[in-house]
């Protein structure tokens, strides 16, 4: 099963990829976390701690430094000695519950070519190549659209889409409602998160008529987990947005066949 995740920056959409992710690795599956954006914080959402997480080396920025400095690699396997399932061999750590997390580049400093490019190739190969009959890939993408176009996810894999209940972040999820109609993907959920009331509730419904919607309330528990740079799995484990999460989380695995 492959996941990925998107939205407008700052919706929470990496708290949400840090507990879906090891809240199935609790349910025994091997669990593989992507994190995609080149300024990247999965790490610390999933428990590894801000130092931990900056020690981090990126796959494009080390094995992939060629597709990472042209357009024109971004559709073909930028390092050849190395097949996906050997870099996250190689790079992966493991974070809490048995979570292998990589990261696909970062933003370290400023070089020749364009960076980005090599980023969000990387992205695509990994997303795509990795083995997922019997493992589940969660991949937290860059904010935005663009990395959802990059990592183009198929009509068997599964789609979060985070928003706030603001016009511009529902504007955001709105047209990645229309990327994942053009992709043909079937299983696309809106989570809505940070929802304060009915009215937000029923603003998503009313913008976003068509979209299956999953609710994670408004939860300050969270917002002091992430000033502390700590995942909130760890400090308040039952508060309501937590649930929330694993709610969708044991939604996503009912819906899904049984791997293996």
């Amino acid at each position: 099963m492959k996941i990925a995740i998107t939205g407008k920056g700052g919706v929470g959409k990496t708290m949400v990829a840090g507990i879906l992710a090891r809240t199935i690795a609790r349910t025994g599956r091997d669990v593989i976390a992507v994190d995609a954006d080149p300024n990247p914080n999965l790490g610390i959402a999933l428990g590894l701690g801000v130092e931990e997480t900056a020690k981090l080396e990126a796959i494009a920025n080390r094995v992939m430094a060629d597709a990472a400095h042209s357009h024109s690699h971004s559709h073909d396997q930028p390092h050849e000695h190395k097949k996906p399932d050997e870099l996250v061999q190689d790079m992966a750590v493991t974070a809490p519950d048995g979570v292998r997390l990589v990261q696909t580049g970062t933003i370290e400093r400023p070089a020749e070519g364009c960076l980005c490019c090599g980023s969000h190739a990387t992205t695509r190969i990994i997303f795509n190549e990795l083995e997922s009959q019997s493992r589940v890939i969660v991949a937290d993408l860059e904010a935005g659209i663009n990395d959802l176009i990059w990592a183009y996810p198929k009509p068997g894999d599964v789609l979060l889409v985070v928003t706030e209940p603001y016009i511009k972040s529902i504007e955001v999820a709105r047209r990645a409602l229309i990327v994942a109609e053009e992709l043909s993907l079937e299983e696309v959920y809106v989570v809505g998160n940070r929802l304060e009331s009915p009215e937000d509730t029923d603003r998503l419904r009313e913008l976003l008529p068509e979209a299956l919607l999953l609710e994670v309330p408004n939860d300050e528990a969270i917002r002091q987990a992430d000033r502390k740079g700590m995942s909130p799995l760890d400090t308040v484990p039952d508060s309501p947005g937590v649930l929330a999460v694993q709610e969708i989380a044991a939604h996503i695995l009912e819906r899904i066949p049984a791997l293996g």
